[in-house]
């Protein structure tokens, strides 16, 4: 696989290369524009002038153009480089905004979330996005997208994570152009507006009419789920243990709208219109129709930014199909990506986007390769070998990427997916026939009894596939650099299958070996010794870290939930754990620590304490605590009320002693040092 048999590609990794380092390193303008114009006309230059080394220097050229694109675009879709960004008009207190809802986010278990352009603020026109939450109660009627709203507010930064390696939606945000945040409940006063309607605004009310329809069917709530799931994008409804059993079983994708379902769309609106290649210009006919029904399913579906991008990958498919002249598979993907990045060059950053590329690429690459090496002429095993190679093909593609995000592996991924992708196949055949003919009741208890009849064969299916414990590979520590090595092997080890030679089997060696030199050199150096105090809700919990060991200590006497630590587990690459109840005295690294707790003891004058950790909101004089035991630091966790650890905050400042507080600085960690 030569890289420069894909031109296109070639650009599109610049692209990246350039967005990456725009949002490490961001440059100035001038200096950004000036690099660009020397480039083009260097990249002139060789194209015109270099016969012999054309391809070696005007290539590398014209991707250094490419980087400097990336970072320049970047750079202006950045919100904070706008002069009227709302945040440069934000006053400490007493806000005027002029927001318009411009898309309605998944709602959690408490709350509606909404993004809302920044129309004015404090009678300033401005730009910029910011997220609004809503109380999910009776008395407050949800927002609708285009909906415009007059409200006097403080709007809040966006709360960074609480504990150590904990997914940040501040980052997450920050990445979509979201840095501030307000919160409106029933009681809070606020005046609407009629908005202009937009066509973001028509696919929420398309939406919102198809969600009634589904509601009003006479179907299980767990199909119903999984209908809204699979044609509107709404997950919530799912119950979590189905989403856990789904995941462990390596089939969580088919829960998110992405490129599968929209090519099992494709193929089932090629049999639908397969009559029009009958007529005249039917195969042109036909494929117009297809993108226009995908696209008319993205609308329908909210216009999200996955189906978005599908859907753009599987037009840019059929154009491509429709020239009368030789097309690259690998080429015209690069284009959908090239497109996408132009128009939003921060989704690089979106995980969404990045598995769904490296599993159409990988199965681009490999497929070619696998059908050599396999081809069964049975006509009922090649169906079957082609699904298994397929769903191998993308799992090579984003292994990587899947460790390196999700800490764990499926190996029975195969097994799951050669059983149940056929039945999704059939679930999004009756569903769709199911939406559409919605108020025709008697066609529809048919189609809802064999719909409901597969979603729960599906279930079965991944319920007992995830039982099989020992085949799923969790809390596995994969960083950055594992991942790059892992994608370096993989495109080596394609290229020598592509075309064997001594020197590429050199290079594989190389580069399997310095990965495994270092792997080894993180386990030898993997040392650390860590105290923590987590960030837990109503609750007190203490690690103790060494090397690769972890002891966590919690005040309730339960065992502390996986879930809850598991991140820093996969991230420190902690091979064992174990709980413990916790203690009241500790000494670490030569530091003494008091846990003072509901009780209120603390009155020991023959210790001596330099640190304190307040929880469960202990009835104490803090400033007689001071006095008595002098400490150097005071600790306040998550089992502490919000109020009392506002009071002890200041109490301690008046006392210029140094105070931790978890619910605004996160987890306390102190590393020892040996």
């Amino acid at each position: 696989m030569q890289f420069f048999e894909y031109p296109i590609a070639r650009l599109t990794v610049g692209l990246i290369i350039g967005i990456r380092l725009a949002n490490q390193n961001p440059l100035t303008l001038n200096n950004l524009i000036y690099c660009g114009l020397c480039l083009f006309v260097a990249v002139l230059y060789f194209h015109y002038k270099s016969k012999a080394h054309k391809y070696d220097v005007a290539t590398l050229l014209l991707m250094l153009l490419f980087v400097i694109t990336g970072v320049l675009t970047s750079t202006f879709h950045n919100p904070k480089t706008d002069i009227k960004h709302y945040s440069y008009f934000l006053k400490k207190n007493n806000n005027e905004l002029l927001l318009r809802i411009t898309h309605e986010m998944n709602p959690t278990e408490y709350s509606y979330r909404y993004m809302a352009k920044v129309l004015q603020i404090n009678k300033n026109k401005s730009n910029g996005t910011i997220l609004i939450q809503t109380l999910n109660d009776s008395i407050m009627s949800p927002l609708e997208v285009d909906e415009v709203l007059r409200i006097k507010i403080e709007p809040k930064l966006i709360n960074s994570p609480k504990n150590p390696h904990a997914f940040s939606y501040k980052d997450y945000l920050a990445r979509k152009g979201i840095f501030h945040q307000i919160s409106i409940n029933s009681q809070t006063k606020f005046a609407h507006l009629k908005g202009k309607e937009s066509i973001k605004g028509r696919a929420a009310k398309a939406r919102h009419y198809i969600e009634q329809k589904i509601d009003a069917l006479d179907i299980n709530s767990t199909a119903a789920g999984f209908l809204k799931a699979f044609y509107l994008g709404k997950r919530n409804e799912i119950p979590e243990n189905i989403k856990v059993n789904y995941r462990d079983s390596g089939v969580i994708h088919i829960l998110a709208l992405s490129g599968l379902h929209v090519g099992i769309l494709l193929s089932i609106l090629g049999v639908l219109l397969y009559p029009l290649l009958n007529f005249r210009n039917g195969k042109k006919i036909r494929r117009l129709v297809v993108i226009i029904v995908l696209w008319g399913f993205a609308f329908i579906s909210g216009l999200s930014p996955s189906i978005v991008r599908a859907v753009t990958m599987f037009s840019f498919f059929a154009l491509a199909q429709g020239l009368n002249r030789q097309t690259n598979s690998i080429n015209t993907l690069s284009i959908s990506a090239l497109v996408v990045l132009l128009i939003d060059p921060n989704i690089v950053f979106d995980v969404g986007f990045q598995l769904s590329y490296t599993a159409v690429l990988g199965i681009l690459i490999l497929m070619p390769i696998l059908n050599k090496i396999w081809n069964p002429k049975n006509i009922l095993l090649n169906p079957i070998a082609s699904l298994i190679k397929v769903s191998f093909a993308a799992q090579i593609g984003v292994l990587p990427l899947s460790l390196y995000y999700f800490n764990q592996f499926p190996i029975l991924f195969f097994i799951s997916n050669l059983l149940v992708i056929p039945t999704l196949t059939l679930c999004l055949w009756i569903g769709l026939f199911i939406v559409l003919f919605a108020e025709i009741k008697i066609l529809n208890k048919q189609l809802i009894d064999g719909f409901e009849f597969l979603i729960e064969l599906m279930n079965k299916i991944t319920k007992w596939i995830s039982n099989f414990d020992i085949f799923i590979f969790k809390n596995i520590s994969y960083d950055e650099i594992q991942m790059v090595l892992s994608y370096l092997i993989i495109t080596l080890l394609i290229s020598y299958l592509n075309r064997k030679t001594a020197v590429k089997v050199l290079y594989l060696c190389i580069a399997v070996l310095g990965l495994q030199l270092y792997v080894a050199f993180l386990y030898n150096t993997n040392s650390t010794q860590d105290f923590i105090v987590f960030h837990k809700m109503k609750n007190s919990i203490i690690g103790i870290r060494n090397g690769t060991t972890l002891e966590i200590q919690e005040a309730n006497g339960k065992d502390i939930p996986s879930e809850f630590i598991k991140d820093y587990i996969a991230k420190e690459g902690i091979r064992k754990n174990s709980n413990k109840h916790m203690k009241r005295f500790y000494s670490i690294g030569g530091r003494h620590l008091l846990i003072v707790d509901e009780i209120g003891i603390f009155d020991f004058k023959t210790e001596r304490f330099d640190w304190v950790l307040l929880r469960n909101s202990p009835k104490i004089h803090l400033e007689q605590l001071i006095k008595t035991l002098n400490p150097k630091l005071i600790i306040a966790d998550g089992s502490n009320y919000k109020s009392s650890v506002t009071r002890w905050q200041k109490t301690c400042r008046k006392n210029s002693v140094r105070f931790h507080n978890t619910y605004e600085q996160g987890a306390f960690i102190y590393s020892i040092k040996k």
